[in-house]
């Protein structure tokens, strides 16, 4: 096995590639690279949970509060305590971050672009899969996991 230059590092490299454009993309939105999943998790399901961001995110319930305190003081989000149930906290957008949704899929579109390139659809098609495929056999509860 070639230790410099292997499956696990040519996918590290693609994501931080991919995390860096990501950032000088949303960075004159003051979004960053980080948050930006949050607002379009927010797009499609507004007044999820904190617990339910953190199980679509696949990370821990404090990374969510702590990215989220961010996103509220910056005036993307509110959170909410949820009326039937004052546990549970859910998360709503302001009127700030819907007005810049169409920016930010813009900007998340570009570096989408840029990753594909000019790979025909169905060649994307196998990529994307394979991905899932890798993800799906690493995640803890998978059937042939290891961890």
């Amino acid at each position: 096995m070639d230790l410099t230059d292997n499956l696990v590092r040519q996918i590290g490299l693609v994501y931080r590639a991919m995390m860096r454009a990501l950032d000088a993309e949303t960075t004159p939105m003051r979004m960053g690279s980080g948050r930006f999943s949050y607002l379009f998790m927010l797009y499609i399901s507004e007044g999820i949970t904190q617990q339910e961001m953190a199980q679509r995110l696949r990370t821990d319930k404090a990374a969510v509060a702590r990215t989220l305190a961010q996103l509220e003081v910056q005036g993307y989000i509110e959170r909410r305590n949820d009326p039937a149930d004052g546990r549970v906290t859910r998360v709503y957008l302001t009127d700030k971050s819907r007005r810049m949704r169409a920016d930010l899929e813009a900007a998340v579109q570009r570096v989408i672009d840029r990753l594909i390139g000019d790979r025909d659809p169905q060649t994307q098609a196998v990529v994307e899969q394979a991905l899932s495929e890798m993800l799906e056999h690493l995640e803890p509860d998978a059937p042939n996991s290891h961890s």
